[in-house]
């Protein structure tokens, strides 16, 4: 007896390691379906910046060969210059110089001004007038260092200073007589990277000494203390790096520019260059989130309707299993009752009617009454008849029910109303009789225990049977109070009753037979009891 219970518990048992697999392997797969989007977009970011700092090197390159060709072309101009034998700071005039310059420079596109300096630093001519100081020039670091290397230099013109001087030496025999003085103000632009190169890219150029010489308007971090150091350090490293220079983030390359000893930097927002990026890939990133999030989604419902398809085959296979182990049992019993059955009848028939016999009889044939009605449903539940449908009045067979359930011993008791319009219907006489027999049965039992029971001294079974459009309906009720609270979803399960001496069969082969006719069997309770309503398919009117 206890096969069944440790099965279901068996089942059930396995069912939830299912399940828990199951959501295991799901969860790993949304892990691994999260993960992958993610890794692709941390990687194409990281492929974005190298592409980003290799490009911000190239132009760095591009800007300081740019920048030394300018150069030279401006040392090779005034190199020219320098060497004209007009150029003769000793011959105690200035007459070919100027008429030289006023020639060759006259509102120059490549300087500001022109100037010519003897060997002590002092300006002998200039254009404009004002382009150099009219002191001596001497102890200025680059006229040193022209003097020293004879040799062109280039140089801002005083410390701090936005004007950087192009200072060419003028020899003759060997001896440093003076120099040729060209004038770039970083104010003009006339230098390749003397502007800003893009709105997230800075472009510096700066001498040896860590003085600035372009842009006009250069950012507030090259005033600051670390920045002569910080730029040796980039130029020492030879490739760029990740620095902060202005508080955040930013990539920055250091170059010579060529042999003029000039360095120029390049400096780039990287988080504001890769701004445009991460918003590409991250809106991809989600697009596939959202995607493998879905179709996640998808396969979960998707197995989830087919775990619970596949649970109910399995019930059903059980249920199919148990039930025709029970009709086979069920036949059994059945044909060796009404044997008994038989056997009683015969007896009972022979006994008087007398008036305390007669009332023993009347007593042992309502007995065998139900035993019978007992033994026809154990029959039909083991062997369920197949139906064969024709037209019939429903409300003769109502009549004929009422009429059979009016031998039951109970049927005193109860007070039956029937309210009966003509319908028919297409069914099955027999069967539809049988179901329309279990349902009354039912409902004056019901009635009769709850008068046993002081809940209801006045039991009452109504019936009616009615047309709504191409329906037609059989209305049973009581007021017997109705199935205990929660009892609703098993009413309909055979052997599951409510009723101390029921065996739980009537409720379950009404549907059956019901349903078997295209029909349908439903329950609700009502405010003193229960009613059932069987609908069926009306027979159409012959014109």
């Amino acid at each position: 007896m206890q096969a069944g219970p440790k099965r279901v518990g068996a089942h059930a048992v396995a069912d939830r390691r299912l399940a828990r697999r199951v959501l295991i392997g799901l969860g790993l797969l949304a892990v691994l379906a999260l993960l992958v989007p993610l890794l692709g977009y941390r990687t194409d970011v990281a492929e974005a910046r190298r592409l980003l700092h290799a490009r911000v090197s190239r132009e760095a390159a591009v800007y300081a060969d740019a920048l030394d060709t300018h150069v030279r072309a401006l040392e090779a101009e005034l190199e020219r210059i320098a060497s004209r034998p007009q150029v003769d700071l000793r011959d105690e005039t200035t007459a070919p110089e100027q008429e030289l310059l006023d020639f060759a420079h006259h509102n120059s596109a490549f300087f500001a001004g022109v100037a010519v300096l003897d060997d002590r630093g002092l300006p002998v001519w200039s254009e404009p007038k004002d382009a150099v100081p009219s002191s001596s020039l001497q102890r200025r670091r680059w006229f040193q260092r022209m003097l020293l290397r004879q040799a062109p230099v280039i140089d801002a013109l005083e410390p701090g200073a936005r004007t950087f001087v192009v200072a060419v030496p003028v020899v003759r025999s060997g001896e440093v007589t003076g120099a040729v003085v060209g004038l770039v103000d970083a104010s003009r632009h006339v230098l390749p990277g003397g502007r800003t190169v893009s709105e997230n890219l800075e472009l510096v150029v700066a001498d040896r000494d860590g003085d600035v010489l372009a842009p006009a308007v250069p950012p507030a971090w090259v005033n600051a203390q670390f920045f002569p150091d910080r730029l040796n350090q980039l130029l020492q490293q030879g490739q760029g790096d990740t620095v902060s220079l202005s508080g955040a983030p930013e990539f920055a390359v250091a170059t010579l520019v060529g042999k003029t000893g000039l360095r120029l930097l390049l400096v780039a927002d990287e988080a504001a260059m890769l701004a445009p990026v991460r918003q590409r890939f991250l809106a991809q990133l989600l697009l596939a989130v959202v995607l493998q999030a879905l179709t996640l989604l998808l396969f979960t419902l998707f197995l989830r309707q087919s775990y619970g398809a596949w649970q109910q085959m399995e019930m059903r296979a059980a249920q199919q299993e148990k039930m025709a182990a029970l009709g086979t049992a069920s036949s059994l019993i059945a044909h060796e009752v009404k044997n008994s059955l038989n056997g009683l009848k015969v007896a009972t028939s022979l006994l008087g009617d007398s008036s305390n016999a007669g009332l023993a009889t009347r007593s042992i044939r309502g007995q065998i009454d139900r035993l019978g009605h007992l033994a026809q449903s154990l029959l039909s539940f083991g062997k369920p008849a197949q139906p064969q449908l024709t037209e019939a009045g429903l409300s003769e067979l109502v009549e004929d029910a009422l009429s059979g359930v009016r031998t039951l011993p109970e049927a005193d008791e109860v007070t039956v109303d029937s309210e009966l319009q003509p319908v028919r219907v297409h069914c099955d006489p027999l069967l539809l009789a049988t179901a329309l027999d279990n349902l009354l049965r039912n409902a004056i039992e019901a009635a009769v225990g709850a008068k046993d029971l002081g809940r209801q001294p006045a039991p009452r079974v109504r019936v009616q049977v009615h047309a709504e459009g191409d329906r037609a309906r059989v209305v049973v009720e009581d007021n017997a109070g109705g199935p205990p609270a929660g009892f609703e979803a098993q009413l309909f399960q055979p052997f599951v009753t409510s009723k101390p001496k029921g065996i739980g069969l009537g409720l379950s082969m009404a549907r059956q037979a019901v349903e078997q006719q295209g029909g349908r069997l439903g329950f609700e309770r009502t405010d003193v009891g229960s009613r059932f309503t069987v609908e069926l398919q009306r027979a159409k009117a012959v014109a």
